[in-house]
């Protein structure tokens, strides 16, 4: 789950110890708690759903991946399928599990984005493999991406 995730579900479970302290109602608890109980279970369920689409994808384009170093990979490339072997150098919006990675090899750097949390926890200076499809990037126009559906450690 997300901080945000687990930060909404610690604002709701407060307000509602606060108003069952404050009015002592005990139906407003039988509202209250199954409500609570979906705010926790919808994005866990949401996250298992989302990793699971991205495994099925890794099947089935898997096979499609053509290696490639850092350096050949340009806006001419995109909507191709690219895997790439690399050295993660930063990671940021972990947090909200959409991290983005910034993995280089002795070509160049590349940010590689995946939007659920991957299978292994990655952290900066660990070597991964990143299969996905190049993409534009989104703020620099210029800049090419990868939107990943798999990274995993080497």
């Amino acid at each position: 789950m997300s901080l945000l995730a687990w930060a909404a579900f610690g604002l709701c479970l407060i307000a509602v110890l606060f108003r069952f302290s404050q009015e002592g109602d005990v139906r407003f608890l039988l509202i209250a708690l199954p409500l609570l109980f979906l705010i926790f279970l919808i994005p866990l369920l949401l996250a298992k759903m989302s990793r699971k689409s991205y495994v099925e994808a890794d099947n089935r384009y898997g096979n499609k991946m053509k290696p490639h170093r850092i350096a050949e990979i340009t806006l001419q490339k995109i909507g191709e399928w690219v895997e790439i072997n690399g050295n993660v150098e930063k990671v940021s919006f972990k947090w909200l599990n959409r991290p983005h990675f910034q993995v280089s090899d002795d070509t160049g750097k590349i940010r590689a984005i995946i939007f659920t949390s991957p299978s292994e926890n990655i952290k900066t200076g660990d070597d991964v493999k990143v299969k996905g499809i190049v993409m534009r990037n989104l703020f620099k126009k210029e800049v090419p991406v990868i939107s990943a559906i798999s990274i995993k450690k080497i």
